[in-house]
């Protein structure tokens, strides 16, 4: 695959993650008004929701390049 090519693609993966998380984010607010819980809640929250992603992405980083450096694990 030419770097362009990807490059491309990489660009439009990221932006429809981009307004899927959005997306989410915006319909978690509208709903958050009308529970109407205190903002240091919603904050407190939400960090909690992005912790959670981050270590997702890292154990899916991680497996990765595991299997880059063992190459096929069915063997």
């Amino acid at each position: 695959m030419r770097p362009l090519h990807l490059i491309g693609l990489l660009l439009w993966r990221g932006g429809l993650l981009l307004v899927g998380a959005t997306i989410l984010f915006e319909g978690a607010r509208l709903v958050l008004r009308f529970i109407n819980i205190p903002l240091q809640i919603e904050i407190g929250l939400a960090l909690v929701i992005a912790g959670l992603a981050l270590v997702l992405l890292s154990l899916i980083i991680e497996r990765v390049r595991d299997y880059q450096a063992e190459g096929d694990l069915r063997e």
